[in-house]
């Protein structure tokens, strides 16, 4: 695809979604973005479209033909109550359908990148897990987002798909490096669970150039394993940023403790998934952060 084509980026009130947008701005592209305040975002960008959730969202993918689908509501934003997970599964398979059926009108070629998260490969333990690492509905956000790629791939008789399934992401002030490196800095990290867990991070740098390269380069397709070259073992995470907060070396937070605090969302800190990103690496992607400690005194500075 052109770098000027028109791209519907759903997702665009969440950190990434944000950051993706501007990004593909930047590069020429006519961003639409997706709100339930079109007025108010449109004040906050005024260089992008807007549509609210409506029709009108599906009449902008369909004019557009081109989707980065980042919609979701958080996983941290509440306990993980059987009501919250279907809404968390809603918001993603709902909107995500709604897409593949706008596409599905035009009669022109098209690209839908839709993310996926890692626990959709279960707790694999020490195996490795490439890009055709089959999903899992051994966790329970693996159970919503195996859903969410199944609505996803719908779109593959009409349009050019891939899945991105995002790793552990690792940015200043939000996400995940917020939420381990916080603890060292007020004088309580530890490593949790048992530590031997494989943690598949990746610089937030990296998630949006990955995703830009999924929607412009037409040979990506199909799953794509959106994680930095070097998977670590939690308990080394959890060295690394110890000595990056100047903190003693950490105490350690059993499995049953971490459940206790974090309720069902701890699955995405005790469990095991060695993810590795072949398809990006053999596509030619050059990550700007490969190694943990190079990305974590990154994001540090």
């Amino acid at each position: 695809m052109a770098t000027s084509d028109p791209v519907v980026v759903t997702g665009t009130h969440g950190w990434i979604g944000a950051l993706v947008a501007a990004a593909l701005h930047e590069r020429g592209h006519a961003v639409t973005g997706v709100s339930r305040d079109p007025s108010s975002a449109a004040a906050a960008h005024p260089g992008w479209r807007w549509v609210g959730t409506g029709e009108d969202l599906e009449d902008a993918v369909t004019a557009a033909g081109t989707v980065v689908n980042l919609a979701g509501r958080n996983v941290f934003e509440q306990r993980w109550t059987p009501e919250y997970v279907e809404v968390m599964r809603r918001s993603r398979v709902d909107v995500t359908r709604r897409v593949v059926r706008a596409l599905a009108r035009r009669d022109r070629p098209g690209v839908l990148v839709s993310a996926s998260g890692f626990t959709v490969c279960g707790d694999a333990g020490d195996a490795e897990l490439g890009d055709d690492a089959p999903a899992s509905r051994e966790l329970v956000l693996g159970d919503v987002y195996a859903d969410w790629e199944e609505a996803a791939r719908e779109a593959a008789a009409s349009v050019r798909v891939v899945v991105a399934r995002i790793g552990v992401v690792l940015g200043p002030g939000h996400g995940a490096f917020d939420f381990f490196r916080r603890p060292f800095l007020e004088g309580r990290g530890a490593v949790l669970g048992s530590g031997e867990q494989w943690v598949p991070w990746i610089h937030v740098d990296d998630v949006v150039d990955l995703l830009v390269a999924c929607l412009e380069d037409g040979r990506r397709r199909g799953v794509v394993n959106v994680v930095a070259p070097g998977p670590v073992r939690h308990r080394e995470l959890a060295a690394v940023l110890a000595a990056s907060a100047g903190a003693p070396s950490p105490a350690v937070e059993p499995a049953d403790a971490v459940h206790a605090r974090l309720g069902g969302a701890a699955e995405m800190v005790v469990t095991s998934q060695r993810m590795l990103p072949r398809r990006a690496l053999d596509l030619g992607f050059r990550f700007r952060h490969p190694r943990l400690t190079s990305a974590v005194d990154d994001l540090a500075r």
